[in-house]
């Protein structure tokens, strides 16, 4: 363990697991933690101070960015009781500040995961970031020399829930047909059970695996998978027109079984918008807590008094 004592903390809040970092003056993690996140509202923010008291050690932290999984409303309070019922509608903000006596951030994990590409990850340099991170849920940021793209009141665009042509599940969003249903990896994850067995814990590795050695079955649905992929970045490409576009979230691990199918769907495009090659993350599992801990004040507050 380094003996580091002024630290970011960064933390990743998603629906399935949540991470947390301690990040050191020059970006190298100093520390980490992975668990469970937790669903119990009585105990949600109580858990994670005690986490974060944990994880540092003695250690002073200077601030705390949270990454969550969203929506995040531009007060910065959760309100997504769909996947993060314990955080949903808490005031973390004041909670954590309270406890550690330190400035907290809290934004969605889309924008977080996107401030580690553009610092440290594949948008290094850009002007403009598009960041699709697909996990539990889709996220969407898209970066403007380093600062978030909001709606015109201030709330960060939800635009993973976008219908779409082919039919999908339907979704807590309302749709019967959304983007989400059709590109996070909880769709990977069913498409892999039904070729590979209901329940099979590592269906979604077996598929790989299947697809890698050459199994048609299991390539035609990478095959689609990544053609709904590159349909919906063309859609967010033309309003966005970034330079870099980066897919994370734990879907990028299967970049080689996407990349081809997803980049011919989504250069149809290229008569009237830039189609700058995909990129997928190498961040692994932490970068969205590293960009955490990097976040900055948002810069939209409602007008008080």
């Amino acid at each position: 363990m380094s003996e580091t004592t002024d630290v970011r903390v960064g933390v990743d809040l998603g629906g399935t697991g949540t991470r947390i970092v301690l990040v050191g003056s020059e970006g190298a993690t100093v520390d980490r933690v992975s668990f469970a996140t937790v669903a119990e509202r009585a105990v949600a923010v109580p858990s994670l101070v005690s986490a974060i008291r944990t994880l540092l050690a003695g250690r002073t932290p200077v601030s705390i960015g949270i990454g969550a999984s969203g929506p995040v409303d531009r007060c910065g309070v959760i309100r997504n009781p769909a996947t993060l019922p314990g955080f949903s509608g808490a005031d973390l903000e004041g909670e954590l500040g309270d406890a550690f006596d330190v400035p907290v951030s809290i934004d969605n994990d889309a924008v977080t995961a996107a401030i580690y590409e553009q610092r440290l990850g594949e948008a290094v340099g850009a002007a403009g970031t598009l960041m699709v991170t697909l996990g539990t849920g889709v996220g969407v940021a898209a970066l403007d020399r380093g600062r978030p793209i909001r709606g015109t009141d201030g709330e960060h665009p939800e635009a993973g829930h976008r219908l779409v042509a082919e039919p999908t599940p339907p979704c807590y969003c309302g749709r019967s047909a959304c983007w989400e249903q059709a590109v996070s990896r909880t769709a990977l994850q069913a498409a892999a059970e039904e070729v590979c067995g209901p329940g099979a814990a590592d269906a979604l590795a077996e598929l790989a695996s299947r697809a890698r050695g050459g199994q048609e079955q299991a390539l035609s649905v990478f095959e689609s998978f990544g053609n709904a992929l590159g349909a919906g970045l063309a859609d967010l490409q033309t309003v966005v027109r970034a330079n870099v576009i980066v897919i994370g979230g734990s879907v990028a691990q299967f970049d080689d079984l996407l990349h081809e199918a997803a980049q011919r769907a989504y250069t149809r495009i290229d008569t009237y918008a830039p189609v700058p090659e995909i990129r997928f993350s190498r961040a692994g599992d932490v970068g969205g807590a590293i960009g955490a801990a990097f976040l900055e004040p948002r810069w939209y507050r409602p007008a008080t008094g």
